[in-house]
């Protein structure tokens, strides 16, 4: 069985490689990817006959001195099942040594199944790094890549998608995130004792077909990672020194259809031996029972009642304010002195001019005379 798998996944590797690179010369980036991909996984099945095809890690290096790199070329984690062929748990031997450079970060898995009602493969882990020349090339967070395909009378229907941390990975310490990126490094960074300078360029594409991540109309599912590295080396005098691959890693690759194998042609029997009649086959039906979604009972939220507890003013009590009677001191009028009231003073007669006046000064005194009066007056 080991060496079944193997010649298996060189098999794999060498159509996809070969076919890569020929459609490197002629077509974009982009279409690279694709075409890639979809070769090899036509290839894979074309030989193998399988339904559902999982590659964990595909690293190939090459041969460039310049860089201090060596060739090599190797696939790590395999499954393929074929039509209706059951599960297959994988093969994580590693025959090839891509673990001598490829460090995967906790539980390897790369499984697929194949069953009447539906194929489906799967590849994860929680990290790759990739180490060259005592550098970490190429850092890969967290891959979740999942592919899964359902034929008649339900579909066909596929889905497809491959997770990763961020979407973005890590070459030479330096942040790259999906598409064309191109960076500057030196040779120390490479770790290349020739090389002053390099310019590097990294084409990261994530694979989703269909995209979306949700069920399409369609009858085949494929996902995965692909890496390609290219760098331009140049010496101190900026002579160049190397101008091409450096790198390519596939990780998670998953891939699956819905198509039937094709039957063996029949053998016809000799005409001198009457013809053997087979009695029909009946298939019986594939019924998948409907999937029923028990429905999600969100319980009412219920806001507590707020009680406000009563708020008692206390009374307040205002002491009577006794104003002390204001006792005025009687007041005593002085006692009204009615006005002297004189007698009228009668003035005396004139005197007769036949009498003698008096001899004396008259008298001034009060009294009623003044010499004269209601009396008379007898000279002494």
């Amino acid at each position: 069985m080991p060496t079944t798998l193997l010649l298996r996944d060189e098999a794999r590797r060498r159509v996809r490689r070969s076919a890569f690179r020929a459609a490197l010369a002629v077509v974009t980036g982009a279409t690279v990817t694709a075409a890639a991909f979809t070769m090899a996984g036509t290839g894979a099945r074309a030989a193998e006959g399988d339904v559902a095809n999982s590659v964990l890690a595909d690293l190939t290096i090459s041969d460039a001195p310049a860089a201090g790199l060596d060739a090599f070329a190797g696939v790590f984690g395999t499954a393929g099942s074929p039509p209706n062929g059951g599960l297959d748990n994988g093969d994580l031997s590693d025959p090839s040594g891509v673990l001598d450079f490829l460090t995967v970060r906790g539980q390897a898995v790369a499984r697929t199944n194949a069953e009447p009602d539906r194929n489906w493969a799967q590849a994860q882990a929680s990290g790759f790094t990739l180490s060259l020349n005592d550098r970490d090339y190429l850092s890969v967070g967290s891959l979740d890549a999942y592919a899964e395909c359902i034929p008649a009378p339900i579909g066909p229907l596929a889905l497809a998608y491959a997770r990763t941390d961020s979407n973005t990975i890590g070459v030479l310490g330096r942040q790259v995130p999906t598409g064309t990126t191109q960076l500057e490094v030196t040779g120390a960074e490479l770790g290349a004792d020739d090389v002053s300078t390099a310019t590097l360029t990294v084409r990261y594409d994530q694979i989703e077909d269909p995209a979306g991540g949700g069920y399409q109309p369609q009858s085949s599912a494929r996902a995965g990672l692909d890496i390609i590295i290219t760098g331009v080396l140049r010496d101190e005098e900026g002579q160049e020194l190397y101008d091409g691959p450096l790198v390519d890693v596939e990780l998670g690759h998953v891939d699956v259809t819905c198509d039937a194998t094709t039957s063996p042609p029949a053998t016809t029997p000799p005409p001198t031996q009457p013809p053997v009649t087979d009695p029909p086959i009946t298939i019986p039906p594939v019924t998948i029972p409907p999937v029923t979604v028990p429905p999600i009972t969100v319980p009412p939220v219920t806001d507590p009642p707020i009680t406000i507890p009563p708020v008692t003013v206390p009374p307040v009590t205002v002491p009577p304010v006794t104003v002390p009677p204001i006792t005025l001191p009687p007041t005593t009028l002085p006692p009204t002195t009615p006005p002297t009231t004189r007698p009228p003073v009668t003035k005396p007669p004139t005197p007769t001019p036949t009498e003698p006046g008096p001899s004396h000064k008259p008298d001034y005194g009060y009294g009623y005379g003044y010499g004269y009066g209601y009396g008379d007056h007898t000279e002494h």
